[in-house]
C-alpha cells in the first residue's frame, strides 16, 4: 500500500514537473530573482532572514553543468514545486481521500497561479511550501496511533526548526501544529525534547554567520557574523514589521483582500469544489447522498491544517497592518501558498463528493420500479463517469485559464530592462538604484554578466554595492534621511555624472533638477546647465507591447518594469509640451498599471494638460478607487475640483485627505478651500485646527 501510494505521488510530481519545465523562465526574473541568483552562485547571503536552506540547495543547483546559471536556479524552483505537488497528493491520500480526490487536489494545486508563478523562476517560496507540507505530514504521523512516538516527535520538531529557515511566515503554523502534536500526550519532558529538536532544526542558520565574512560572496549587507545570525530571527536591518498604526478596519480589509487573492489564484473550480465539500459536511441531504460521514470526516482531519495555514494571513494582517492595496497583496500572495494547499485539499474532498453523489443519485421509486439491479448499477456507473469527466474538464479549464498568466518560457523582459537601464547611463557615471527591480537586475548584470564596469553603482537605501551612504551604523528609520543627505553631497561634489533609476521625490523637494535620459534621470547640480533633451527613439517600445498586449497576464512587479518604458517617453513629451502624444503614452502606461494609482495620477496630469478634463477626472476617480485610503488620491481630486471652480467639493475632498493623513498643511488646504467656497465659519474652524 505504501509503495503504491509513493508511486502515485511520484507520478503526480512528475506531471507537475513536466508542466513547470515547459513554462520555465529562461533567464533572470523581476523582483528578488537577480539577488537570489547571485547568492546561489557565490553561496552568499540574500536579504534577511538570509534563507540558508534555500541558498544551500541553490548553490548545489548552480554548480550543475547544465544551461545557464539562471536556468539552473529557475529549474530548482520547478523541482521544489513539483515535490510540493507530490507531497500534497500523498497528504490527501493519508487523510483518507480516494485516488480521484487526491488527483483533483494535487492537479488544482499544481495549476494554481500562486504556485505556478513562483515555480518558473528563482524564488524561495517553493521550498517554503514544501516545508509546510512536510510539517503537515510529520504532524499527522506524530498524532496517528500507529506512528506516534519519540521518533515521530523528533521528525516533526526538527522539521519545525528547519521550516522557519525557509520562510518566517511558517513560524505560526509550526507552533500551532506543534501544540496540536504535544497536546495528545502532554508532558513537560516531551516539551523539553521538542525544544531540543527544534533548536537542532535551526542550526543551519549558522551558515549565514559563516558566509557573512566571505567578502567574495554576494552579501545583501556586510555585517559581523553574530549580527548576521541575529538578523535571521529579528530582520532588524530589513525594517520593522508594523507598517501602519494598528487599526481594525485595515486588518479586516487585509484579511478580505487576501481571501480574494487566494480564491482568484486557485480558480473558480477549486473554490466551488471546496465549498461543495463544506456543504456536504454540514448538509444532511448531501451527506446522505454522498456517503453519510466521509466528507465531514475528511474535513475534520483537515481542520488542524486549515487552522495552521490560516494563521499566516491572520498574522500578516494583524502584525504587519499593511496597506490593503494591489502592491501589498501582490507582495504577500506567495506567503499564502499554505492556504492555497489546504484549499486544494478541500477541493479534492469536494471532487470526491461530486463523484460519489453522482453515483448514488436515485431516480424516483416509480421510475426505477421493476428495473433489474444490473441496470441500476450501470446507470450509476455512467453517472460516475460523467462526474469524473466534469471534474477533469473543470481542472483542464483551470489550467488553460492560468497558462497565459504563468508561462514564462521565452520571456526576457527583466534582463532587457536591466540592460536598457545600464545602457541609458552615461559613460563613467554613478548610477543610484533603490527598488528591488533596478537594484538586483543591475547587480546581476554587472557582477555576473560583466556589463558596464565603468559605472559606479550605489544602493540608495541599502548596502548591496557597499555602504556608500553610511547606512550600516544607523538604525533603519534613519536610512531615508541619510540617503538624501549623501545624495545631495554626491551631486554637489562628484566629478561624475550622477544618474538615478528613478528621480527621488525627496531630492526634488530639496531643489535638485532632473533631466530624463531614457530609463534614468540625470541629476543637475544647482547653477549647472541642463543636458540636452532626450528624445524617445523610433524603436522605443510601448509598455503593452513588451507584455504581448496582455498586461493582465503578468504580476505586479513585472508590470512595474514594463511601465518604465512608456512612462519615460510620456514624461519627456509632456515636458516638451507635446501633450497629445504624451497622453497616448500615459494611456499605454495606465493600461499596464491598471491597479497602480500612480499610473492614473500621471494620466490625469496629461489629460488635463491636453484639455480633456473629463478624462482627467475619470483617471483621478480610478486612482481613488484603487487607493481609497490614500491622502494623495483625495488631495489630487481636491486640487482638480478647485481648479475647476468647484471649491465646496474640493474642500470635502481635502477633508477626506486630512482624515486619511492628518497634517497642518492639509488643514490649511481645507480652510482655504472653504474660504473660496464662501463658507467662512468652516474656514475659521479649520484654521483653528491647523494652528492647534
Amino acid at each position: 500500500m505504501r509503495r503504491t501510494l509513493g508511486g502515485e505521488a511520484v507520478l503526480a510530481a512528475l506531471a507537475a514537473g513536466a508542466l513547470y519545465a515547459r513554462t520555465l523562465a529562461p533567464g533572470v526574473g523581476a523582483g528578488d530573482s537577480g539577488e537570489l541568483l547571485l547568492a546561489a552562485e557565490t553561496w552568499g547571503v540574500p536579504h534577511p532572514p538570509g534563507y540558508p536552506l534555500w541558498t544551500l540547495l541553490a548553490r548545489a543547483a548552480a554548480a550543475l553543468p547544465l544551461g545557464t546559471l539562471a536556468w539552473r536556479v529557475n529549474a530548482l524552483s520547478a523541482l521544489l514545486a513539483a515535490i510540493a505537488v507530490g507531497l500534497l497528493y500523498h497528504l490527501a491520500r493519508r487523510l483518507g481521500a480516494g485516488r480521484a480526490g487526491a488527483a483533483a487536489a494535487s492537479s488544482l494545486f499544481a495549476l494554481s497561479l500562486p504556485l505556478w508563478r513562483v515555480a518558473v523562476e528563482a524564488e524561495v517560496y517553493t521550498l517554503a511550501v514544501v516545508a509546510f507540507l512536510v510539517l503537515a505530514l510529520a504532524a499527522w504521523n506524530a498524532r496517528a496511533a500507529r506512528s506516534a512516538g519519540g521518533r515521530a516527535d523528533a521528525l516533526y520538531f526538527l522539521a519545525a526548526g528547519l521550516s522557519f529557515l525557509t520562510h518566517q511566515t511558517l513560524a505560526a503554523p509550526a507552533i500551532l501544529l506543534g501544540a496540536w502534536v504535544v497536546a495528545r500526550r502532554f508532558t513537560w519532558a516531551r516539551v523539553a525534547r521538542a525544544a531540543g529538536w527544534t533548536l537542532l532544526g535551526l542550526s543551519p542558520s549558522l551558515v549565514v554567520a559563516w558566509r557573512a565574512v566571505d567578502r567574495s560572496a554576494f552579501l545583501w549587507k556586510e555585517r559581523a557574523p553574530l549580527q548576521a545570525l541575529a538578523e535571521v530571527f529579528t530582520r532588524e536591518a530589513y525594517g520593522g514589521l508594523m507598517q501602519n498604526p494598528w487599526r481594525l478596519d485595515l486588518v479586516v480589509e487585509a484579511w478580505i483582500g487576501m481571501a480574494r487573492s487566494v480564491a482568484a489564484g486557485v480558480g473558480p473550480a477549486a473554490f466551488l469544489l471546496a465549498l461543495f465539500a463544506l456543504a456536504a459536511a454540514v448538509s444532511r441531504p448531501l451527506r446522505n447522498v454522498a456517503g453519510r460521514t466521509r466528507a465531514s470526516r475528511l474535513l475534520r482531519l483537515l481542520a488542524p491544517l486549515a487552522v495552521a495555514a490560516g494563521s499566516i494571513p491572520f498574522a500578516l494582517a494583524a502584525l504587519l497592518v499593511f496597506t490593503p492595496d494591489a502592491e501589498h497583496f501582490a507582495q504577500v500572495e506567495p506567503f499564502l501558498l499554505p492556504v492555497v494547499a489546504v484549499l486544494a485539499l478541500a477541493a479534492g474532498v469536494g471532487a470526491g463528493v461530486v463523484v460519489r453523489a453522482a453515483r448514488a443519485a436515485r431516480t424516483t421509486r416509480a421510475a426505477h420500479r421493476g428495473r433489474p439491479a444490473a441496470s441500476l448499477a450501470t446507470a450509476a456507473s455512467a453517472r460516475g463517469v460523467l462526474a469524473v469527466a466534469g471534474v477533469a474538464a473543470a481542472i483542464l479549464l483551470t489550467g488553460a485559464a492560468h497558462f497565459g498568466s504563468a508561462d514564462r518560457s521565452g520571456f526576457t523582459l527583466p534582463e532587457r530592462y536591466g540592460r536598457d537601464l545600464l545602457a541609458s547611463t552615461p559613460p563613467g557615471a554613478t548610477l543610484v538604484v533603490d527598488g528591488d527591480n533596478e537594484t538586483f537586475l543591475a547587480a546581476y548584470l554587472t557582477r555576473r554578466e560583466g556589463l558596464r564596469p565603468d559605472l559606479s553603482l550605489v544602493h540608495r537605501r541599502g548596502c548591496v554595492f557597499g555602504d556608500a551612504n553610511g547606512l550600516a551604523s544607523r538604525p533603519r528609520a534613519e536610512w531615508a534621511r541619510a540617503a538624501r543627505d549623501a545624495d545631495l553631497r554626491r551631486i554637489a561634489e562628484s566629478d561624475r555624472v550622477v544618474a538615478f533609476a528613478s528621480a527621488p521625490t525627496d531630492l526634488m523637494l530639496a531643489g535638485v533638477r532632473f533631466a530624463s535620459a531614457g530609463l534614468v534621470s540625470l541629476a543637475c547640480p544647482p547653477g549647472s546647465a541642463m543636458p540636452a533633451a532626450w528624445s524617445p527613439p523610433a524603436a522605443w517600445p510601448r509598455s503593452t507591447a513588451l507584455l504581448s498586449g496582455k498586461p493582465r497576464h503578468y504580476d505586479f512587479v513585472t508590470r512595474k518594469l514594463a511601465i518604465s518604458y512608456s512612462d519615460a517617453a510620456a514624461r519627456e513629451l509632456l515636458i516638451r509640451g507635446d501633450f497629445e502624444t504624451a497622453l497616448s503614452w500615459f494611456e499605454d502606461a495606465a493600461a499596464v498599471g491598471f491597479d497602480m494609482p500612480e499610473a492614473q495620477w500621471n494620466l490625469s496630469v496629461a489629460a488635463a494638460a491636453a484639455g480633456r478634463p473629463e478624462r482627467a477626472l475619470d483617471a483621478l476617480l480610478s486612482a481613488r478607487t484603487l487607493a481609497p485610503r490614500s491622502a494623495e488620491s483625495a488631495s489630487r481630486l481636491a486640487l482638480f475640483l478647485s481648479a475647476a471652480g468647484q471649491h465646496a467639493d474640493a474642500a470635502r475632498w481635502f477633508e477626506r485627505a486630512y482624515r486619511d493623513a492628518p497634517s497642518a498643511e492639509l488643514a490649511e488646504d481645507v480652510s482655504r478651500a472653504w474660504g473660496l467656497a464662501g463658507d467662512d465659519a468652516r474656514a475659521r474652524a479649520w484654521s483653528v485646527r491647523r494652528l492647534g
